[in-house]
């Protein structure tokens, strides 16, 4: 597995899916990045394919503030497959959750996605 294309998805996938309020669309990029038996592991549940990822992207972004966005803070770095990343998200100027993603690719495309979030910060 190209290490380009590993940590090329995981970042493709922040920014074209987990930041797409417009249900078509992020089911299209959804299509193109994750595998069709793609997974996502949260802390709290996991959960398989594409419309439950769309599913999980439109509540998340639904329980945010306007102008919520998700963005790497990384360096992305992969290998044999596996990238991960670090992230935060929040309207502009402000930074209301973070922390940092996994993923494992399978046939060049997302197969399984953890995420992993930082302590939530005291006010």
């Amino acid at each position: 597995m190209n290490d380009v294309i590993a940590t090329g998805l995981l970042e493709t996938s922040i920014e074209r899916v987990w930041n797409e309020r417009d249900g078509d669309k992020r089911l299209a990029a959804i299509a193109e990045i994750y595998h069709p038996e793609a997974r996502i592991h949260e802390p709290e549940r996991s959960i398989t394919g594409h419309g439950a990822i769309s599913n999980t992207v439109a509540g998340v972004l639904a329980d945010m503030p306007p102008g919520f966005r998700f963005e790497v803070t990384g360096p992305t770095l992969g290998h044999h497959g596996v990238a991960v990343t670090r992230w935060r998200g929040g309207p502009p100027g402000q930074v209301i959750v973070s922390g940092a993603d996994a993923v494992r690719i399978l046939d060049g495309k997302i197969h399984e996605h953890w995420f992993f979030f930082d302590p939530a910060r005291e006010g």
